[in-house]
Parts: C-alpha cells; sequence; structure tokens
C-alpha cells in the first residue's frame, strides 16, 4: 500500500510539472509593431518602384 501511494504522488506531481511545463507561458499576448511594419511596407513600395 505504501509503494502504491508514492506511484501515485510521482504520477500526478509529474503530470502536474508537465501541464505547468507546457502551458506556463499562458496566456501569451502577441503585439505587432505598426512603425516597423509600416516602414517594411514603405520599402517594399520603393523597391517595387525601382525595378518597375
Amino acid at each position: 500500500m505504501r509503494q502504491l501511494d508514492w506511484t501515485m504522488i510521482l504520477f500526478v506531481s509529474s503530470s502536474l510539472l508537465h501541464e505547468y511545463w507546457l502551458l506556463s507561458g499562458l496566456p501569451r499576448i502577441y503585439y505587432w509593431d505598426v512603425k516597423r511594419q509600416h516602414l517594411n511596407n514603405v520599402k517594399e513600395a520603393d523597391e517595387n518602384r525601382k525595378t518597375a
């Protein structure tokens, strides 16, 4: 009976650690840099104008 308790404790603790490891980054909020995106769009437009 004593070994059964340790087995259950090890199983539950390893499961919880695994879930914590997988979900430790949540909630994740992703932001985008509007200024950088705009500058990239302007740069692409300039390159397209030069090649056309």
